[in-house]
């Protein structure tokens, strides 16, 4: 019998390392986070794509637009950041603007820059979701938006991590994207 409690003893702590490890993971993350700064700064490359592009021939047409994407994020304690993250489509493109009356107009867009203030909430070590509202700016019209994502990160060494974005941009009487990027950040 004795024999059988130890055994087990240690089927149960095999079952609950991966626990232990990962509430002394979070508790390092958090020393981390306070160790490395309040301050983040990123750098994401991007695609943006946008389905009510206009083609050459006039039609509706799918574009996969390359962006930039700079984000700032102060981080008021371990799960709140409030930030400006900012994208630039690299691109001069074409799309379907849709107003309140219904019609449909085309719209040129010449590299367009649309920085918006965020809110960002991080439930877990590697997880964010964020919110917020801001503007694009381009040569022929500016445009408000509102932007909603999420984002992954995982630490690279010391202060550096490693960012995965997904965020979508919903222009009021516009059109409508989302952006896929990948890049680094740091904590100051």
């Amino acid at each position: 019998m004795h024999r059988f409690r130890s055994v087990g003893h240690v089927v149960l702590a095999m079952a609950l390392a991966p626990v232990w490890s990962q509430q002394a993971h979070g508790q390092h993350a958090a020393t981390d986070h306070v160790t490395h700064g309040r301050n983040e700064l990123a750098l994401l490359v991007g695609h943006t794509h946008v389905s009510q592009g206009v083609g050459t021939s006039g039609g509706t047409q799918w574009l996969v637009l390359p962006s930039w994407c700079l984000n700032y994020n102060h981080w008021l304690n371990d799960q709140w950041a409030v930030g400006l993250h900012t994208d630039l489509i690299t691109e001069t493109f074409v799309v379907k603007e849709h107003l309140r009356s219904g019609d449909a107009n085309t719209l040129e867009r010449t590299r367009p820059i649309a920085p918006a203030v965020m809110l960002t909430w991080r439930p877990g070590h590697h997880w964010s979701i964020l919110l917020g509202v801001g503007r694009e700016f381009a040569k022929e019209h500016d445009l408000s938006l509102a932007r909603a994502g999420v984002e992954y990160t995982t630490p690279i060494h010391g202060a550096w991590e490693l960012v995965a974005s997904l965020a979508y941009d919903f222009r009021f009487e516009a059109y409508d994207s989302y952006t896929l990027g990948m890049g680094v950040a740091r904590r100051f």
